[in-house]
């Protein structure tokens, strides 16, 4: 009796190898995807540019409904008059830190390597310098009301 192989490896290198190919034109793409999704996850994480992102919207409320903004300490800090209280933001050091009404202070941003406060007209320009190298520049519109 005579047997009969059913897998023979002869004569399916070329087509094993062409299958490979196949599936790594399928995975290779794949895998760049999941890349650039994990490095641009990875700069969502990145906590320097969160707290800029809640120091901007948090310096938005106080300037809403301000009834007096000025430049203090030559262009390193804003005081803010609002009818709920008066607020100063100022760069001291390395953060910029806000205090209500001449009571203590609270950090708002922190790492910050050079800052200045400008107001042109009826808007408000910070420029922002961070000891990572990263410059931020944002202006806002006031809306000043009497």
């Amino acid at each position: 009796m005579r047997r009969v192989m059913i897998r023979s490896s002869a004569g399916f290198t070329f087509l094993d190898s062409l299958m490979e190919i196949v599936a790594l034109s399928i995975m290779l793409p794949l895998a760049a995807m999941f890349y650039l999704f994990g490095s641009q996850y990875l700069v969502d994480l990145d906590s320097a540019e969160t707290e800029y992102r809640l120091f901007n919207l948090e310096l938005q409320q106080y300037l809403d409904d301000s009834q007096q903004v000025f430049i203090t300490r030559d262009g390193k800090g804003v005081h803010i008059v609002r009818q709920d209280g008066v607020y100063d933001i100022e760069l001291y050091g390395t953060v910029v830190r806000k205090r209500k009404g001449q009571l203590g202070h609270e950090i708002m941003l922190t790492n910050v390597k050079r800052g200045e406060f400008q107001l042109v007209g009826k808007r408000l320009a910070i420029e922002l310098e961070f000891h990572s190298g990263a410059k931020e520049e944002a202006e806002y519109a006031l809306l000043l009301s009497d």
